[in-house]
């Protein structure tokens, strides 16, 4: 049977560290310093650290091999055996000396700054000697292996005797592993082990952990294996093994968290102005008296009133508001329309110049009207303003609560408010940062109609919330999933919102659930087989496995993580008692990977108060982790104070620190950034976080820096945590957002 099965990467990027002894460096440098005739290549030699050769000859991830010739604060020099040296940053010099040789990987590149990360290190004179020395008294021969034993316990503070030295050995032995750094880690962090908590921590150490690119490929694993079925097994076996799989599925971890509300939004969900702008727009629009009557009462549905927008847009009839500029009004509806269906091809495209046209042909019928004597449009413009101004717009007042708050809660807050700011202007900023400083349009002419704004992106957070099925199926992928469902007993209401892509993935695969016991088996296993239904199944999934910041905000993360263990235990189960092949083996063990991944987490979170986050946000899914270094009683007596690291990795704008401390409702937040054409792009958008938050109840100020040093690692707040008495109390939330 051929099957998409992506298996799990379980490689541990390698714990052990390469030795090389003194003799071996001291012949390698005296090598390097004969050759007289060749002049030594630096790269980064600037004081800036400019790279002096094409940016193109070194890459992020490349490794880099040589010995530590200078050492200053987080500055590094490196010598190359073809004598070329390369100047760059590494965090925690400290554990660094000069005359030491290792390998090293590129991890960035930020502007003329060179960012190193540690592969592996050999070892000083002193160390050299210090562990040979342990090695002797233990009765043990200086290799490589045993060198990599004692380097690790010494690098954890543990003893270095001969008991010590056999029980990390004995230890690598029982749980397959040569890492043993990691097993140092948990001995010194006194962790439970076991064969899969250690390989989960290795992965977690060496950057291989993240559940959500799993779950990612897993959710299109299972539909994946169903459409595989369909090609190669009785139709029967294959109807009752997808409804088996589609039961499973249907019991969402996110129900823990959501308000089961999946009513469609309606006008009556926004302020009153919206609907009384949105009418002026369709002024000159032709409506059926049904149309016109759901705009009067507020019932017309969102998707309703942004496709009557799109149509009058793309027709000509709509009635530009006026004070809104032609080129933000083109935006805005280019952007709606993206909105409304973003899996369609060839989507019309409005211009500045068709807005402008659509003007002047108003302003014809105007002067037209004017002189029949009629009320012109303008007129009527002005008295819907003094009736509506949407630039009151709708306060939201918030009480200063002093009640306890958990750091979920207080972190689900903050990126929510940091999310929908960014969301809703960090784009446009960017292109006017980027303008000719020559071309300054008039700030006033230049602003976006709220009401157009505030009904798409109420829209867009519900059609991406619930997965409306134009989200991700184009015309064509809706008309073919149609042609498989009209065979079966569905009503013709959700045929019709399936067609127009309305319909949410989770009621079209409730819907198609409940029909399969009534469907012939033949038809169910057609259904099996498309590809519509192959992408309708995975976003079910996926959709399952992911938290939006508001119910990160339910305080309930451990039972959705609970919820969704039993989920993959039970896709597991079912697979291996009726199943069989290489196939279904590497999916249910996918499966068990992913349960561990989970298990593990509830250890961690025993020493580190722990959580992966996988982030649904409004225009991607995204990773993110939250670590609480604060002690459980202190946070107790002091909920009102807490201090977090949010990182995050953007598309455009490269990785992004930011340090914030909250002390009630007073937040410090510093931004550190790669560039200075980043740092430029926050600095004039600053009062967009301030809003937000103070939206929130929050007293924001606002620091941005360019960044200096490398993001950290978990094993700096690894130390973090042990050193406690020599740090301050920390949580750290990180995300890794494509954007």
């Amino acid at each position: 049977m051929e099957q998409r099965i992506n298996p799990l990467n379980a490689n541990t990027a390698g714990g052990g560290q390469a030795q090389r002894n003194a003799e071996a460096m001291r012949q390698r440098s005296a090598g390097s310093s004969s050759q007289s005739g060749q002049a030594g290549k630096t790269i980064g030699a600037r004081s800036d650290y400019a790279i002096t050769r094409s940016p193109s000859a070194l890459r992020v991830g490349d490794t880099i091999r040589g010995e530590i010739t200078a050492l200053r604060n987080n500055e590094i020099a490196i010598t190359l055996e073809d004598n070329t040296t390369i100047r760059a940053f590494i965090s925690d010099s400290s554990s660094f000396s000069i005359g030491q040789t290792g390998t090293f990987r590129l991890s960035q590149i930020s502007g003329n700054a060179l960012y190193l990360e540690n592969v592996s290190l050999g070892l000083s004179n002193t160390e050299a000697a210090m562990i040979n020395k342990a090695l002797e008294e233990a009765g043990l021969p200086p290799t490589d292996y045993n060198q990599n034993a004692v380097k690790a316990l010494m690098d954890n503070m543990l003893p270095i005797n001969r008991a010590s030295i056999q029980h990390l050995m004995q230890q690598a032995y029982d749980f397959e592993t040569e890492d043993m750094n990691t097993l140092a880690v948990m001995n010194r962090l006194m962790m439970k082990m076991d064969k899969e908590s250690v390989a989960q921590f290795s992965n977690y150490r060496n950057d291989n952990y993240q559940l959500l690119e799993q779950l990612g490929n897993f959710s299109k694993d299972i539909p994946a294996l169903l459409h595989a079925l369909a090609d190669n097994s009785p139709a029967d076996a294959v109807a009752a093994f997808g409804k088996s799989m589609l039961s499973i599925g249907l019991t969402s971890p996110m129900d823990l968290l959501s308000n089961n509300n999946t009513n469609a939004p309606t006008l009556a969900d926004l302020p009153p102005e919206v609907s009384k702008e949105l009418a002026a727009m369709l002024e000159n629009t032709p409506l059926t008296e049904d149309t016109l009557a759901q705009l009067e009462d507020r019932t017309l549905s969102l998707q309703d009133a942004v496709t009557l927008l799109r149509d009058a847009a793309t027709n000509g009839t709509i009635q530009i508001p006026k004070g809104t500029s032609p080129a933000a009004f083109a935006e805005q509806i280019n952007h709606l329309i993206e909105v409304l269906e973003p899996s369609a091809q060839n989507t019309p495209e409005i211009t500045e110049d068709y807005v402008r046209n659509i003007i002047t042909l108003q302003n014809e019928k105007a002067s037209e009207l004017a002189a029949e004597g009629g009320e012109t449009p303008e007129a009527a413009e002005d008295g819907r303003q003094a009736q509506t101004p949407l630039a009151a717009e709708t306060e939201t007042a918030q009480n200063t609560q002093e009640k306890q708050e958990s750091p979920l809660t207080a972190a689900g807050k903050f990126f929510q408010a940091l999310s929908d700011s960014a969301k809703n202007t960090l784009s446009a900023s960017f292109q006017s940062l980027r303008a000719p400083k020559e071309v300054q349009p008039d700030p006033a002419a230049a602003q976006p109609n709220k009401a157009l704004d505030m009904l798409t992106e109420t829209y867009e957070n519900f059609s991406r919330e619930h997965d409306l099925l134009s989200n991700y199926l184009s015309t064509d992928e809706r008309n073919e999933l149609l042609n498989h469902l009209q065979e079966m007993p569905i009503s013709k209401n959700m045929l019709l919102k399936i067609s127009s892509g309305e319909a949410t993935t989770k009621e079209v695969m409730e819907v198609i659930h409940n029909t399969m016991s009534m469907a012939d088996s033949e038809q169910v296993k057609s259904l099996l087989q498309s590809e519509g239904f192959e992408k309708l199944f995975a976003r079910m999934l996926q959709s399952n496995w992911t938290l939006t910041p508001e119910q990160l905000q339910k305080d309930k993360i451990s039972d959705f993580y609970n919820q969704m263990q039993r989920q993959l235990g039970e896709f597991r189960n079912l697979i291996q008692s009726t199943l069989s092949g290489s196939d279904s083996e590497n999916l249910s063990g996918f499966a068990k990977n992913m349960e561990d991944n989970i298990s593990f987490m509830k250890t961690l979170n025993e020493t580190f108060s722990y959580f992966q986050l996988p982030l649904k946000l409004p225009s991607q899914d995204a990773h993110g982790d939250l670590y609480v270094y604060t002690q459980k009683e202190k946070l107790k007596n002091h909920p009102e104070k807490n201090s977090v690291l949010l990182h995050l990795d953007m598309e455009h704008l490269g990785k992004i620190d930011i340090r914030i401390d909250r002390n009630r409702n007073d937040v410090l937040t510093n931004f550190s950034l790669n560039d200075e054409e980043s740092v430029n792009l926050f600095r004039v958008n600053t009062d967009m976080l301030k809003n937000a938050l103070a939206n929130q109840g929050y007293n924001c100020q606002v620091q941005v820096s360019k960044k200096e040093a490398p993001s950290p690692t978990m094993d700096d707040f690894i130390n973090t945590k042990v050193n406690t008495h020599a740090t301050t109390d920390m949580k750290r939330f990180s995300f890794d957002i494509r954007a």
